[in-house]
Formats: C-alpha cells, structure tokens, sequence
C-alpha cells in the first residue's frame, strides 16, 4: 500500500476477485489518452491513443496507438493494441468469430 501511494497511485482494496487494488488515477501522467480519432467499426470500436507525457515507465513508448475492439461472441471480446507506424510482429494466429453488435454482448465497452 506505501509503496503504490508513494508512486501517486490509488490504493483502493476490494473484494471483487482479481481486481487491482493499486491503480493511476485518471489523471496520472502515465499511460495514454484517447485521441481525435475514435470511429466505429464493422465489429466493434477503433480508436487512437497518445501518450500523455513524457514521464515512462518502461521506456520506448510508442504513440501515438491504435486500439481495436472487436466484439466477436456474446462472452468474448478481442482487443489489439498496434503501432500505425510502423509494422511489428504479430502473433499469426486467426480467430474466426461471428461478430456481435455491442448491445448483444453481455459485457460492456467503455472509453
């Protein structure tokens, strides 16, 4: 608990099971923010991120990011994190899905 207070996080315990206890508040330095881009897609969201300061965590941030949600079944949804700039490796794995509508999923998106 010192230890994520002392790096300006929020500690928060819960009982929920795997929930964090230690997270950034919303407006840490770190991480990303979404951009200008956000547009729907055939399956679901894409949106772009920038990273919000020059402060890293584990050096040799990209941005900005583009994230893709996709919801594939009612239980499962896929996300993809890539570099627009430039071509990474990817895991080459093809996961065939029917595509759901958001209102269908019984989960639910939020940016």
């Amino acid at each position: 608990q010192e230890a994520c207070k002392a790096r300006g996080c929020i500690w928060c315990a819960t009982d929920v099971p795997n929930a964090p206890w230690c997270f950034f508040p919303e407006d840490s330095p770190y991480g990303y923010s979404l951009g200008g881009n956000t547009e729907r897609t055939a399956k679901g969201w894409r949106v772009t991120l920038n990273k919000r300061q020059a402060l890293s965590l584990f050096g040799d941030d990209i941005s900005p990011v583009i994230l893709e949600v996709e919801f594939q079944t009612k239980e499962r949804l896929r996300f993809r994190l890539y570099d627009p700039n430039r071509q990474r490796f990817e895991v080459p794995l093809k996961i065939d899905s029917p595509g759901v509508t958001a209102d269908e999923a019984t989960y639910d998106v939020e940016f």
